[in-house]
């Protein structure tokens, strides 16, 4: 009875041994059919040898953009900026004349309102009404373009579709706009405190790759 005992024992122990065997050794066939299968993959890493760092991003630089200005402001504004000793930090471009196609300011907001009825009767929807305060207030504008042969075309467009009140025309002067190139936070700040001299001008924050871009 012992010796049955012991026989199965040993059975069993064996039984044991060659399933771990054969899980271990399913195991390393796995491995080596997955380096046959992608041999590519496989990179030996010699002794002191280091996987190289991803290289770190550089942050992109910020500008300031100062603008709007006429000639005769953007000379005063030049004039303040050089005591702040920006140097060629500072650049100042021109940008150009444009105009727009609109319909010539009505008397009141309901009158505006009116003639934006009609238009949208005539399916335009591409317009808007002028509401700040000048001598533009209560027109309807109806696109602003770089040249006056595109605004020519765009009237030819509006006479078109049976609107006969619109004309075309120059938008504005020609402004000056200054971009400051990563001044620092101090110059930002004495910057800013120019604003209230100038209080038609417009300063942001922009990408200096964008901010320095040739824009006409």
């Amino acid at each position: 009875m012992r010796m049955l005992f012991l026989l199965l024992l040993l059975v069993n122990v064996a039984a044991f041994g060659y399933i771990r065997y054969a899980e271990s050794r399913s195991g390393a066939d796995a491995q080596i059919a997955l380096l046959q299968i992608s041999p590519d993959k496989v990179k030996v890493i010699k002794p002191g040898e280091r996987k190289p760092k991803a290289a770190a991003a550089q942050p992109a630089l910020v500008c300031l953009e100062w603008g709007g200005f006429t000639p005769d402001e953007a000379a005063r504004a030049a004039a303040e900026l050089a005591k702040l000793g920006l140097g060629d930090k500072v650049t100042q471009r021109e940008s150009g004349e444009t105009y727009w196609v609109y319909i010539p300011p009505l008397k009141s907001k309901a009158d505006a309102d009116k003639k934006a009825g009609e238009l949208k009767s005539l399916g335009i929807s591409d317009f808007s009404i002028v509401q700040e305060e000048g001598p533009w207030r209560f027109a309807l504008a109806l696109g602003e373009f770089k040249t006056e042969d595109a605004a020519a075309g765009r009237l030819a467009q509006l006479r078109q579709k049976g609107v006969r009140s619109a004309v075309s025309g120059a938008r504005g002067a020609k402004k000056n706009t200054f971009v400051i190139r990563d001044p620092g936070d101090a110059a930002a700040a004495r910057i800013a405190g120019l604003k209230d001299g100038f209080p038609n001008a417009e300063l942001k924050a922009a990408p200096c790759a964008e901010a320095l871009a040739v824009k006409n």
